[in-house]
C-alpha cells in the first residue's frame, strides 16, 4: 500500500462572512481559484471548527489543535510561543510576553496599537532596547523582533509568575495599563511590579530613539512603547514525530506559528522575502515548500500564509481576495514543481471576517485532496457557502487523523 506524503496549507484567518463591498460574496467566493478548483475533482470538502462550535479560536490554540494537540491540555499562553518563534531562548521558569510596538502620547494614551503596522526600523529598535535594558530588579530582560509590529519579551530569573494582567488596553484612546497580579502570590506581585517598571523604561528608551525621531519627520507614528500581553511560562510540548510518526517541516514567516512548529519538533524555514504580511513573497514560499516535499527526509510539509488574516484585521476585502488568488497560484506552483501525488489539506486556522476585523467563532471551509480511490464530493467551487454541501464536518483535532488515514500512515486502533 503506497504511503503518500502530506501537504498542509493554512491561510490564516481564511474564513469569512458575506461582504457588502463584494456584492454579498465572501472573499473566497469572489476570488479566482483555478488550482484549488482543480483539486476539487478528487477532494472531500466541508467545514471545520478549529476548537469547537462557536469557540473564537486564536492562531496559537487553533494550530495546536490542527497539529493534534488539545489546547485545553497543552496551551499555556501565547508569549512563550511567540518568543520561541522570534528566535528567542526560552527556558523552564522564564515568563514570556507577546507585545506590540505601539504609539502613545505623553500621557501614555494609546493612539495607534500597531504604530502603523509596518516598522522598518523594528530590528534597530529591538537592539536599542536590548542594549539599554538588561535587567529590572535583578531579572534579565530580552527583546526579540517578531513579524511587522510584533515584539516578544522574555523575563528570566527566580520568583517569577505568569499570573499577571496585560499592559495592553486593547483599544485606541485608552491609557497603557498597569499590570496587576492575578493571584495572591508574592511571585505574581513581584512580576507585575517588574513589568510596570519595564514599561516605563521602554517608553523612555524608545521616545529618545533617533529612529523614532526620523519616523516622526517622515509623518509616521513613532513606535514609542511596547504593549505587553499573554504572559506565559514555557511548557515542553509532545513532538509530532513521536505522537504522529511524521517527519515534519514548516514554511512560515510568522513568529507565533514558527514558535508552535518549533515547539512540536518541526524544522522551520523562512524563505527570503517571506514577511508574514500582505507583501510576502508567495513564490519563494511555494518554491521552498516544493523543495521540502521532494526531500526524502520529510513526509509532512506545512505551509502557513498570514496575508489573509492581515487583510481581514485591517478590513480590506479586496486585499483578502487578492491574497487568496495569490495563495491559489502558490499552490499551483507547488504542484507544478513537485507534482500532485500528495495528500493535501487546505483550510484556515479560524475565521476573521473583514467587516468584523477580528476572529470569530464561525466554522472555516476545509478541502482534503486525495490522489486516488476516493468518492469525491463533486463540488465546483471552494468557499463557505459551497462547503456546507460537502461531506466533512470536523474539528481541528480531527485533521491529523484524517491526514494519516488518507496518506495510508495511520495505525489500527484496537486488534
Amino acid at each position: 500500500m503506497k504511503k503518500y506524503k502530506i501537504l498542509l496549507v493554512i491561510a490564516d484567518g481564511l474564513g469569512d462572512r458575506q461582504v457588502k463591498q463584494l456584492g454579498n460574496k465572501t472573499p473566497l467566493e469572489a476570488a479566482d481559484k483555478p488550482n484549488i478548483k482543480e483539486l476539487l475533482k478528487s477532494s472531500f470538502v466541508g467545514l471545520m471548527d478549529p476548537i469547537a462550535p462557536g469557540i473564537v479560536a486564536g492562531s496559537d490554540t487553533s494550530h495546536l489543535a490542527i497539529f493534534g494537540l488539545d489546547p485545553h491540555i497543552y496551551y499555556r499562553g501565547r508569549g512563550a510561543l511567540e518568543a520561541l518563534g522570534a528566535g528567542g531562548e526560552v527556558y523552564q521558569g522564564d515568563v514570556a510576553f507577546r507585545g506590540n510596538f505601539a504609539t502613545v502620547d505623553q500621557e501614555l494614551n494609546v493612539t495607534d496599537r500597531r504604530a502603523g503596522r509596518t516598522i522598518d526600523e523594528g530590528n534597530e529598535l529591538v537592539k536599542e532596547l536590548n542594549s539599554r535594558i538588561e535587567r529590572i530588579k535583578g531579572v534579565k530582560v530580552r527583546f526579540y523582533k517578531g513579524t511587522e509590529h510584533r515584539v516578544a519579551v522574555v523575563l528570566s530569573g527566580s520568583g517569577l509568575s505568569d499570573k499577571i494582567s496585560d499592559t495592553d488596553p486593547h483599544e485606541v484612546g485608552k491609557k497603557v495599563l498597569d499590570s496587576k497580579p492575578l493571584d495572591s502570590s508574592i511571585e505574581a506581585k513581584r512580576t507585575s511590579e517588574i513589568v510596570n517598571e519595564l514599561t516605563k523604561k521602554i517608553y523612555e528608551v524608545l521616545s529618545a530613539s533617533e529612529y523614532n525621531k526620523k519616523r516622526i519627520e517622515k509623518g509616521l507614528p513613532p513606535a514609542n512603547i511596547v504593549l505587553l500581553r499573554g504572559a506565559s511560562t514555557y511548557l515542553e510540548l509532545p513532538k509530532i514525530h513521536d505522537y504522529a510518526h511524521l517527519s515534519a517541516a514548516a514554511v512560515s514567516a510568522t513568529a507565533l506559528i514558527k514558535g508552535v512548529c518549533k515547539a512540536i519538533g518541526m524544522h522551520v524555514y523562512t524563505p527570503e522575502g517571506a514577511t508574514g504580511g500582505l507583501d510576502t513573497n508567495y513564490d519563494a514560499k511555494a518554491e521552498k515548500t516544493a523543495q521540502l516535499l521532494k526531500e526524502d527526509k520529510y513526509n509532512f510539509v506545512f505551509l502557513h500564509i498570514k496575508a489573509t488574516d492581515a487583510a481581514s484585521h485591517d478590513g480590506k476585502a479586496e486585499e483578502k481576495v487578492k491574497a487568496i488568488e495569490k495563495i491559489d497560484r502558490a499552490i499551483g506552483k507547488i504542484l507544478d514543481i513537485a507534482g500532485s501525488e500528495y495528500v493535501i489539506l487546505f483550510t484556515g486556522d479560524h475565521a476573521t471576517p473583514v467587516e468584523l476585523k477580528e476572529h470569530s467563532g464561525d466554522p472555516v471551509p476545509v478541502l482534503l485532496y486525495v490522489p486516488e480511490n476516493i468518492i469525491s464530493d463533486n463540488l465546483l467551487d471552494f468557499n463557505e457557502r459551497e462547503a456546507r454541501k460537502g461531506s466533512l464536518r470536523i474539528r481541528g483535532l480531527d485533521v491529523i487523523n484524517l491526514l494519516l488515514s488518507y496518506s495510508n500512515r495511520a495505525s489500527k486502533y484496537g486488534a
